[in-house]
């Protein structure tokens, strides 16, 4: 993976073309959620001049594979594929394994020092997950830039069996670029957030219902190594947490109070309509109609 690629980062694009991207993402937004890999696509066969500037701000939904190496699952997406293998973030290998050696020394690794940043992300966003998500899988993959490097943070959490949900998940995708400047003391950081959330509850009174979400931010921020505690990598770890941690619950409170009170009060809307009562107010004001009527002819003689 390099810079260059053009699979983690948006394209350039002229101001029409902007325009366009940002047409296509409300329209995505507004579409079912549960749809929106088949919704990608369709974007691809209509628009296919906007599929690679749509993959920069919406991640396809997140699938789970297993390193059969440590016997732990990790989380598939473009992020970290190389044809139709993935590589682990644990074991550095490619599942499904390449048929031939010379195969599996073409596919991409970050360099050592990058490698054991990767790792030691890991290790931290497994307990930022545990901590929030209380269990799901989490993954995170680096690539070097020209001047820094870039990472996805990514979160994977199903729901079975839970109380009022029958089926769930949330993905969580965060997309960083780390500008490492040269001759500079500052160190840019550029965040590109998606979750998408799919709920589905079957309940004897209210039948079954689904309540979906999908939500992407942005955010930058410049630091001053100078002015930090803590230096190198242990710097960088600090400033993507946090800025990781403020988008989550920023993104947690708009979908609790927009998206999921707003389908709330829709479906109990929906619930709450008895279609007797507006045929019973259309035969009532029928009647009214008719007995005004009788009442204004005049009296036959």
């Amino acid at each position: 993976m390099s810079e260059d690629d053009g699979h983690h980062h948006p394209p350039e694009q002229s101001k029409e073309s902007l325009k366009q991207t940002a047409a296509a993402l409300s329209l995505i937004q507004r579409l079912p959620p549960q749809d929106l890999e088949e919704n990608l696509d369709g974007f691809a066969k209509v628009a296919p001049h906007l599929e690679q500037s749509l993959e920069a701000y919406v991640t396809r939904p997140l699938q789970l594979k297993l390193d059969t190496d440590h016997n732990r699952y990790f989380i598939a997406s473009t992020y970290n594929a190389d044809g139709n293998t993935h590589r682990s973030p644990w074991s550095d290998k490619y599942f499904p394994p390449p048929e031939d050696d010379e195969a599996e020394e073409s596919l991409y690794r970050p360099t050592e020092r990058l490698r054991r940043l990767e790792e030691l992300s890991n290790e931290v966003f497994e307990a930022y997950k545990t901590s929030y998500y209380e269990g799901g899988v989490s993954s995170v993959y680096l690539w070097e830039l020209d001047e820094g490097f870039a990472g996805a943070f990514l979160i994977r959490k199903e729901l079975a069996d839970a109380p009022g949900v029958s089926k769930g998940s949330w993905d969580s995708v965060h997309v960083l670029e780390i500008r490492e400047l040269p001759n500079s003391n500052y160190v840019e950081y550029k965040l590109s957030t998606s979750v998408l959330l799919h709920l589905e509850s079957s309940e004897q009174q209210s039948g079954e219902t689904e309540l979906g979400g999908l939500v992407t931010r942005q955010a930058e921020t410049r630091r001053d190594v100078r002015k930090g505690h803590t230096h190198g990598e242990d710097f960088h770890l600090l400033t993507i947490g946090r800025m990781i941690e403020e988008m989550e619950i920023s993104i947690r409170q708009s979908l609790d109070t927009f998206y999921m009170a707003k389908q709330r009060e829709v479906l109990e809307a929906v619930r709450s309509f008895d279609p007797v009562k507006p045929a019973k107010a259309a035969r009532a004001s029928e009647k009214a109609a008719a007995d005004k009527e009788e009442q204004a002819e005049p009296a036959q003689a």
